[in-house]
């Protein structure tokens, strides 16, 4: 079922509130404040994606289990056709690999089911706004993960992934910390291993989104 609710009005967000279970879309829409305009539902993944393209609006409140396709594989639907809409995860799934693929599709927001109406006004204000917003139950587990991926690393791997982040070459940072350059190379592979990337590009987005590297401390190099 899809449903189109009202029509927006002008100079205020729009909102698609995707979700299979009819109670927890009702719950949600009627816990936005009057600053958006709910201007459609969906009970599936195909359902939101044709809610999408029909309606074009600010944001979209997913749900990540939902009939095929789930809610991140239309979250990542949403990044490649429409990339100025707004995704805002709301799920109950706060488990490594989902945050992972959430992460790795780049949503705006991600938030439990167990929201407070105050919290749920926020998040969208601020998406809204072009900001970004995790409760705090995703905020400690996204923590929880980068101080783990940072202390799996040793110093001197830190220090690698560092002048990678940088933008220096193999050579450049075998040079810049006194090492030959297949030990800069042997690094690099322990360090792509623990943090699951595949290439040098891959473990900096990794570096940076968890918080291991940031541009004051790339800038310090």
């Amino acid at each position: 079922m899809i449903l189109v609710t009202r029509q927006a009005e002008s100079e205020r967000p729009t909102v698609v509130v995707c979700d299979d279970h009819t109670l927890v879309r009702q719950s949600l829409v009627s816990m936005l404040s009057d600053d958006v305009d709910v201007v459609g539902e969906a009970a599936s993944g195909k359902q939101a994606l044709l809610m999408v393209e029909r309606l074009q609006p600010s944001i979209v409140m997913l749900d990540v289990t939902m009939p095929a396709p789930d809610g991140l594989e239309v979250a990542v639907e949403i990044r490649r056709r429409w990339p100025d809409v707004r995704i805002l995860m709301v799920t109950m799934h706060t488990d490594d690999e989902t945050l992972h693929r959430a992460t790795d599709v780049g949503v705006d927001g991600y938030v439990t089911k167990a929201i407070t109406a105050e919290e749920l006004r926020q998040a969208v204000a601020a998406i809204a706004d072009g900001g970004a917003w995790v409760s705090s139950e995703v905020a400690h587990r996204l923590m929880r993960q980068a101080r783990d991926q940072h202390d799996a690393l040793t110093q001197r791997e830190r220090e690698v992934l560092y002048e990678l982040a940088a933008g220096y070459r193999i050579s450049e940072i075998a040079e810049r910390l006194y090492l030959s350059e297949k030990t800069v190379k042997n690094h690099l592979s322990s360090v792509y291993a623990k943090l699951g990337a595949e290439t040098g590009a891959q473990a900096v987005a990794i570096a940076y989104r968890s918080g291991m590297v940031s541009p004051g401390r790339v800038e310090e190099l």
